[in-house]
This record gives structure tokens, sequence and C-alpha cells, in this order.
């Protein structure tokens, strides 16, 4: 008897559209770059299916390009995407950290500054554990504008956080930067927590700007 998965159960083609994302996002496959699918089906070790599947589901979020019959392609770098991505995180974002604020409860809050302590403690390691951090980096952003309270908007968060991060991991390192960032989010939580919303959103938008400066080292634009 052919059993069929139950709603919203992962399938090998989500599980794939994960780790491919996650490459992606984390630099491993180069701006531009073909995706062969025969080399694909081999490094993931999936069948031709699921893997288009997975590809297509990834091209809806741009972090893949679809090119009618010649395939799929990483999409190129430009300081003007990047400068596009940032405008448009900072509209989506902060609309949706300003509704979280005024819809939050004490469970948004308890999320908020359980998060907020996790990354914290992962920051002050001696040895960070980059791949730790920024999984607990995107929970902590995560939780501040869960509670907004609209699922379409978390999703286009989502989508501008991954495009966001792909420039970010590329970008070199700048240690400078990297504190005061890190000192942003101590405030953004706290004024977050006591509900000065206008204050919040002002300040992650500044903090994404500043992210955004530090990636844009690739292009010779500071």
């Amino acid at each position: 008897m052919t059993q069929i998965a139950p709603p919203n159960s992962p399938t090998i083609s989500d599980d794939i559209y994960h780790l491919i994302k996650q490459d992606i996002i984390k630099g491993k496959f180069s701006p531009g770059a073909k995706l062969a699918i025969k080399e694909m089906c081999a490094r993931y070790h999936v069948g031709n299916s699921p893997l288009r599947e997975a590809l297509t589901k990834l091209a809806a979020t741009g972090l893949i390009q679809q090119q009618n019959q010649r395939g799929f392609r990483i999409p190129l770098i430009s300081g003007k995407d990047l400068a596009d991505i940032c405008d448009s995180r900072i509209h989506i974002e902060v609309a949706a950290l300003k509704m979280a604020i005024a819809k939050g409860d004490d469970y948004w809050e308890a999320q908020i500054l359980a998060q907020f302590h996790q990354l914290q403690k992962c920051q002050q390691q001696e040895d960070v554990d980059q791949a730790e951090w920024e999984s607990r980096h995107s929970r902590f952003h995560n939780a501040l504008i869960e509670a907004c309270d609209s699922p379409s908007l978390l999703g286009f968060c989502n989508i501008l956080h991954d495009q966001f991060d792909r420039y970010r991991r590329l970008a070199p390192t700048d240690l400078k930067i990297r504190a005061e960032l890190d000192a942003q989010h101590r405030e953004i939580m706290q004024l977050s927590i006591a509900r000065e919303a206008t204050k919040a959103g002002e300040l992650l938008a500044e903090h994404i700007k500043l992210s955004a400066r530090a990636a844009m080292a690739m292009f010779g634009n500071r």
C-alpha cells in the first residue's frame, strides 16, 4: 500500500533545498557559478527530480537564477544589488519589528531575552564557533519580529535575510564593525522589550546599514 506523506512533513526535496540554501549562503558556490545537474546530484546524493524541485524553489527566493532551458546559476554579486537588498530589508524588517512590539506578549519578551543570552554566550567564547554563532544570530533576529503575526511579512524577511547573509559571509571581517554590531544587539533587545518602537526601529535600520557597509568593502566602497 502506498504511503502518502502527511501534510507539512519534510520531503527529500525539502531536505535538499535547505542543504543547498545553506551552502549558497555560506559561499560554497562562487557567484555566477553554473549548477550542473549531474554534478549536483552526485554532490548531494539525490535523484534528478527532487534536485530540480529544490533548485526551482530556491530560484523563487532569489538565491538561484533559473535560466529557461539553460539550467540554474548562482547570482552574481554587485554593490547595487546589495544596496537594494539592504533598503528592502530595512523597510520590511523594521515594519515587522514595530508590529511585533505592538503585539508581543510575555512569551515574546522571554524568547528575545533567551536568544540574546544564547548569542552573547557564543560571542564570549575564546574560540567562537562561527557556524553556531550564525545559527544563534539568525534565531535572535527572528525572535525580535516573530510576534508581528504576519506569516507573509515573516516570509519576506527570511528571504531578504538570506540574500543579505550571502553578501555578509562573502565579505572580509571587520573586527571594529563586528564589535559595534554586537553592542547594537543588546540595545535593540532592550528597546524592543521596553516597547520603544520608534527607537528600536531606527536602531535596527542603522544595524542593517552598518552590516551592509562592512559587506560593501568587497566593492571598494565604505
